[in-house]
């Protein structure tokens, strides 16, 4: 079996874990979410999963690529679960602080403004500036937020918006 099919976690391992030092994998592990988008991290940890539920033996291809060497095929997945559960509790902790335009900090059911005319994409209409948006929710993304504006689902950067 080939890490090809998993272009992001093999990036994160190659980058992450370049020394053959055991005892530094959850500080590699925090350099790596601290330093890497939301968007990546989702990727790295659902390949990760994937890669856990794959039935073929993966030690020599991921020990090639973290720089580990492993006995046998449970000993590559106890690794690679210790370094999900990790990664799984540090997001959970770890709380997205989403701001307007303004530098206010937003949070879930707040009403903010559009400050700028916007194009909807496929849709019929645009969002008109001082449109007031109502109800928004976090997505864990800090420059994008969620609401319903005229019976749609829109995600919409919080560059363009402020608290009302």
């Amino acid at each position: 079996m080939s890490l090809n099919k998993f272009p992001e976690l093999s990036k994160f391992f190659t980058t992450y874990f370049s020394e053959a030092d055991a005892e530094q994998d959850l500080e590699s592990t925090k350099s790596f979410l601290s330093t890497a988008s939301t968007n990546e991290q989702q990727k790295v940890l659902l390949q990760a999963k994937e890669l856990i539920n794959e039935s073929h033996s993966i030690v020599e291809d991921l020990g090639m690529q973290a720089n580990r060497w492993f006995g046998d095929a449970e000993e590559a997945q106890a690794w690679v679960k210790t370094i999900i559960g990790f990664m799984d509790n540090n997001q959970s902790s770890d709380s997205v602080i989403v701001k307007d335009s303004n530098g206010a900090t937003l949070a879930d059911g707040d009403a903010v403004t559009v400050i700028k005319d916007l194009k909807v994409k496929g849709g019929t209409s645009d969002l008109k500036r001082g449109t007031l948006v109502k109800k928004i929710r976090l997505i864990g993304d800090p420059e994008n937020i969620e609401c319903n504006v005229n019976g749609s689902t829109l995600v919409l950067k919080t560059c363009f918006l402020k608290k009302a």
